[in-house]
């Protein structure tokens, strides 16, 4: 698992290619199948996974609808088939799985074309079987992951899918061209980015160590970081076989605040870009919320970034990651959520790369 967290910036540099470069890009394009004009009619995306590819499919939400303008709802695959979604004309089907062998969703997948629906699979694995049926593949190019829980293929999921949302945004007329470059150089900075977020070993150690004997977190993630909460969740259950739950930080007034006590660590991302207000305000919310449960004695960590002391003073530990685009911020800070997970699997002497009960791919519903 730890191998395969500190491939990642070699693994997304190897997507940014695939996506962007042009010769590399031509055959991007041509496996994702649909057409500028099939592009055009979209009118609502409907993105479908399990697991820690649902939490990716969260965050497609937020970036193909901020970028691509289109409305986009997210369906757990195995409930997909028994609520009798409604399918309707200009529809997109965007499944995600790793293995591209999930029983699940490839039954949605089956599910939304007999619906009617055009359907494109994210996917780790060429000429899996999800992907014989799609009508159009992204491949993620993360390599083959031997770990149970899933790291250099999450990020490259959630690559993907932003890549996914700047090509419909570019498609559709939805996003100026400053914005565009300014993305895209971003973009290029993002592998020597994970590669600096990955510094923080060392305080995830620590806080591992410290927080041990915990038999229950709670992650906390705002607007586009809480996709991130929910993996950070997922991850200390799968690796650690500790119970924790993910939560909207502009949630924790509405009941979980009950729980607060010194035996509850909190771990909050907390993470802002200066030059974006939206951002710098949903900052200020979390630290303030923060302050408050830490007043009532609740032990706090905290993802931030870098050159920003000011939860220093109220956390055990922080781990600082580069400042970057609010659309992009989300694949920085589960960085240091896997190698806490990690950490904290290793520290308590457990099985990290094959954990009870599960398996890499599931392949009966």
């Amino acid at each position: 698992m730890v191998r395969e967290i500190y491939e990642q910036p070699q693994t997304l540099a190897s997507g940014i290619e695939h996506y962007f470069s042009p010769g590399l890009r031509d055959e991007t394009v041509a496996e994702f199948r649909l057409t500028a004009t099939e592009i055009a009619e979209v009118r609502r995306i409907r993105i479908v996974a399990s697991g820690s590819s649902r939490f990716a499919g969260l965050y497609g939400e937020y970036v193909l609808e901020r970028l691509g303008g289109i409305p986009v709802e997210v369906d757990y695959s195995s409930q997909y088939c028994y609520r009798e979604p409604v399918t309707e004309p200009g529809e997109l089907t965007v499944l995600l799985t790793q293995s591209g062998t999930t029983a699940d969703t490839i039954l949605a997948q089956r599910e939304a074309k007999s619906k009617g629906a055009k359907t494109v699979v994210i996917c780790n694995v060429r000429n899996a079987p999800i992907t014989q049926e799609a009508d159009g593949v992204i491949y993620t190019h993360a390599g083959k992951e031997m770990a149970v829980a899933a790291t250099k293929s999450f990020t490259g999921q959630l690559l993907a899918l932003f890549a996914l949302s700047l090509y419909f945004g570019e498609l559709r007329g939805a996003i100026a061209g400053d914005r565009l470059r300014q993305l895209r150089a971003e973009l290029d900075r993002l592998p020597a980015n994970v590669e600096r977020a990955l510094g923080c070993r060392q305080a995830a150690h620590a806080a591992a160590d410290h927080f041990r004997s915990a038999v229950a977190w709670m992650i906390l993630g705002r607007d586009i970081s809480y996709p991130i909460a929910l993996e950070t969740a997922l991850k200390l259950k799968e690796t650690s076989y500790i119970y924790a739950e993910g939560y909207p930080t502009g949630e924790v007034k509405h009941g979980p605040t009950a729980l607060a006590d010194s035996h509850l660590p909190v771990f909050m991302i907390a993470t802002h870009q200066a030059q974006e207000k939206m951002s710098v305000l949903r900052y200020e919310k979390s630290v303030a919320i923060l302050g408050e449960l830490t007043q009532k004695g609740t032990p706090a960590i905290a993802t931030v970034t870098e050159g920003d002391p000011l939860l220093d003073k109220i956390c055990f530990a922080t781990f600082p990651v580069p400042a970057t685009s609010s659309l992009l911020s989300p694949i920085l800070e589960v960085i240091p959520s896997q190698l806490l997970a990690y950490e904290l699997a290793v520290t308590r002497g457990l099985n990290v790369d094959q954990p009870r009960n599960l398996s890499k791919s599931v392949i009966v519903e």
